[in-house]
């Protein structure tokens, strides 16, 4: 999986890896090659997960649980990308 995030930090994102802290983040901190790792592996852990509840017959129960993953994920993403 690639990095959306190639080269020079647009707009949204810092090139300071010890961007000022803020609970709405108006810009990302730079991460480290090995934070962009640690995203695309977390990120494609969720994905095969995902795959996995997919095949649960459509109801609820599926609906709850793919809720649950999603929030799980962006928390996870959340704290890896927190200003440190």
């Amino acid at each position: 999986m690639t990095n959306v995030f190639e080269g020079k930090p647009d707009a949204r994102q810092s090139a300071d890896t010890k961007e000022p802290l803020s609970r709405f983040r108006p810009k990302y901190r730079a991460l480290s090659d090995a934070e962009k790792a640690l995203h695309d592996d977390i990120k494609a852990a969720y994905g095969a997960v995902e795959l996995l509840i997919n095949q649960i017959p459509e109801g609820r129960y599926r609906s709850l649980a793919m809720t649950a993953l999603e929030q799980s994920c962006m928390w996870a993403i959340k704290e890896l990308t927190a200003n440190r």
